[in-house]
Order: C-alpha cells, then sequence, then structure tokens
C-alpha cells in the first residue's frame, strides 16, 4: 500500500501509517516546513522504519508518481485557501478503491464551563487568527462539503476531548496561543504586551484554580470516502 501524507509536520500520522502498511507498503510525507522535517527525519532513523520518507514541499510541488493507494491528513486542510480545490488535485493523484482521509478541528467549539473570562478570551483570540486571514475555522463540520466537492460522499465521526481545567489543557491554550503570537500581534488582534506570553500560563491557572472547571477542547471531526 502506497500512502500520501499530506502536511506530515513532524511525522505523527506517518509513522502511524507506516505501522500499519509495514514493509510490503510505503509512506511519503511532505511539508514545507524544514524544521519539523528534520525532526521527522529523525524520528523516522530512530524507528528504523525504511519504508517511510519525508521530502520538503506542497501538494503544488509534488512530483508525478505512480499514483496512491491512500491520502491522509491532520489540521492541515485549516491551513488551506482552498481546501476542496486541493481534495480534487489529491483525488487525482488516487488510484481507483483509494482511500482519502482526514481529520480537522471545529476551532470554534472550544471552551471552558463554567466560563472564565480570560480563558475565554484566550480562545478567542486563536479562533480571531483564522478568521481575519480568511480560514475556515470550523474545517470539521465542512469536511462533508468539501468532500463532495471533490466528487466524494464521506463517511465522518466526531470527538470532544473534555478534561478538567488542569495543567494539561491550560498548556494546550498556551502552546496555541505562543504559536500564534506573531499572527495575534500583527493582525492587531493583541499587544504581546495583553497577551504577556511568558506569564500566561499562570494566569490562566490562577483564574481556574478551584476545581469546578471543565475543558471542551475543539471537536474533532474525521471524514473518510472510498475513491470510485
Amino acid at each position: 500500500m502506497q500512502v500520501l501524507d499530506i502536511g506530515c509536520g513532524v511525522g505523527d500520522v506517518s509513522l502511524i501509517a507506516a505501522d500499519l502498511v509495514s514493509q510490503e507498503g510505503t509512506v511519503k510525507g511532505i511539508d514545507p516546513a524544514a524544521e519539523a522535517l528534520a525532526i521527522a527525519r529523525m524520528r523516522l532513523e530512530a524507528d528504523g522504519k525504511t519504508w517511510a520518507s519525508f521530502s520538503q514541499g506542497t501538494l503544488e510541488s509534488l512530483e508525478e508518481c505512480t499514483p496512491f493507494d491512500a491520502v491522509i491528513g491532520r489540521f492541515i486542510l485549516i491551513h488551506l485557501a482552498n481546501p476542496a480545490q486541493a481534495l480534487s488535485a489529491l483525488r487525482s493523484r488516487l488510484r481507483t478503491g483509494a482511500i482519502m482521509s482526514f481529520i480537522e478541528f471545529d476551532l470554534s467549539t472550544a471552551e471552558v464551563y463554567p466560563p472564565l473570562t480570560f480563558f475565554q478570551q484566550c480562545i478567542g483570540w486563536v479562533n480571531e487568527v483564522y478568521r481575519r486571514i480568511g480560514r475556515q475555522l470550523d474545517m470539521g463540520v465542512a469536511l462533508f462539503s468539501t468532500f463532495r466537492a471533490a466528487g466524494l460522499t464521506p463517511e465522518m465521526a466526531g470527538l470532544t476531548r473534555i478534561t478538567p481545567a488542569n495543567d494539561a489543557a491550560i498548556d494546550f491554550l498556551v502552546d496555541s496561543v505562543r504559536s500564534l503570537l506573531p499572527a495575534i500581534v500583527k493582525l492587531g488582534i493583541a499587544t504581546e504586551e495583553i497577551v504577556g506570553i511568558d506569564t500566561l500560563r499562570q494566569r490562566l491557572l490562577q483564574e481556574a484554580a478551584s476545581d469546578e472547571y471543565c475543558v471542551f477542547y475543539p471537536r474533532l471531526v474525521g471524514a473518510w470516502a472510498t475513491v470510485p
């Protein structure tokens, strides 16, 4: 089985796919980020999965090759200006009977309950970045229409993780804000002083100090279809 992982990042999904196809297949991960690919290659070497490989590039730069048996991706379509067009292009890379499978977030579903003002403000910073750059904030629920635009009818499933407002939940939010901080500032959503990234974690922990709060992570939605 020949698998293509779009936007592979540090290789999490590619390595899982490599386990599934074993040495009888191949996995090719592509991503534009050189730093992420360096980590992916180190992990690959440590695991000894020689039937997997990583290349720097995008869907547009993907060279012509034998059709794939599966194309997969996690948290990648939300970053694309035209996800439906991307899936249509990917479909042309798949043989008849091949599988297309993607997992995406519905970012607007993230919340803490009972509501916490600062916690919700931080979530709002993240969501506003995607709104202002014209991306699909809730890419998960948009997967059905996106697949249909590519001529596929997907099966779908959703999952919401719910935990106490503990260290792990707050770290997830802080990491999200940190990764988007340049965009948050550049787009005028908040200043570096307001965000206060160095003290953000502590302030969130203080706000959620009691044990009455729970965090609803962004809903995860998976969609998969077979190419007719």
